[in-house]
């Protein structure tokens, strides 16, 4: 058996992301997000949920004279407010929906200092995509790609100071969901999300130590009603048939709590913030 210092942590990474990903929860996310509706949604999500948005933004050293890289930006949940506290942001965001919805934000922010590079992360090229180096570059929850060695080490190349990843420990309420009901829907069981000790030690074997901040995040997804939930969230969890979207409806039926906004799922996670300073 091999010992603790003889894993290789990035293999680890794309093992679990890779079953993570074939598993198909959120459905193809790349056609989800790329409707600007669903991105619309995903932005006044964040605007009704604000704590992660906090807990993100509250953990990163800006100021003024800060230039800033935010990769995985989505519509924009961090890179607007962010750029209206420094003096430039890039944000990288492939998807057209988000991307869109990004720019119309800031517009409607009156937000000019911010850059949108519409291309993934692992095929941009920073000489030419970017204005590095930043003083501060960041990934909030974005971290889909394979090779999680590789993405650290070009963040690394383009980071003048700072580099933050934004990342779960343990596992968050919906994939519970998912866990209960995969194996209902689909036939087989769940593949969970990897999580932030697979990062920290990839870091690690790297000879990056970071500093690392933990804090409990709650929301909610709000509905009208039963049927606007199993509607909502068919996509999520893949639904393809009458006998499939049956079984999701008997379980939001379940799950789904009545406040004075409406239905609502509530969800929990440990938010994780791991950080370094470069050169150090």
């Amino acid at each position: 058996m091999k010992n603790y210092y003889g894993f290789d942590w990035n293999e680890i990474w794309n093992e679990v992301n890779e079953a993570n990903i074939k598993c198909g929860a959120f459905g193809e996310c790349a056609s989800i997000w790329g409707s600007k509706e669903a991105a619309r949604a995903f932005l006044n999500n964040s605007f009704a949920n604000p704590e992660r948005k906090q807990f993100i933004i509250d953990s990163l050293p800006l100021s003024p004279d800060s230039r800033v890289l935010d990769i995985g930006s989505g519509p924009g949940t961090i890179a607007v407010p962010v750029a209206g506290r420094v003096k430039h942001v890039t944000a990288v965001e492939p998807s057209h929906g988000m991307a869109d919805v990004m720019e119309e934000y800031a517009a409607e922010n009156g937000v000019s200092n911010l850059d949108i590079v519409r291309k993934r992360w692992e095929e941009l090229d920073p000489s030419s995509d970017l204005q590095g180096p930043y003083d501060i570059v960041f990934a909030s929850y974005s971290l889909g790609m394979q090779d999680l060695r590789d993405t650290i080490k070009m963040m690394e190349e383009v980071s003048s100071k700072w580099v933050y990843i934004f990342w779960i420990s343990g596992m968050p309420s919906w994939e519970k969901g998912f866990l209960e009901l995969w194996p209902q829907i689909h036939g087989k069981e769940f593949c969970l999300t990897p999580q932030a000790d697979i990062i920290y030690n990839v870091l690690y074997s790297m000879g990056i130590y970071p500093n690392i901040r933990v804090a409990e995040i709650e929301s909610n997804n709000y509905f009208p009603d039963l049927n606007s939930a199993v509607s909502k969230l068919s996509s999520v969890y893949n639904i393809e048939t009458s006998e499939q979207e049956e079984i999701l409806r008997n379980y939001l039926s379940t799950v789904l709590a009545r406040d004075e906004k409406g239905f609502a799922v509530k969800e929990s996670n440990m938010g994780t913030a791991l950080w370094w300073e470069m050169g150090k």
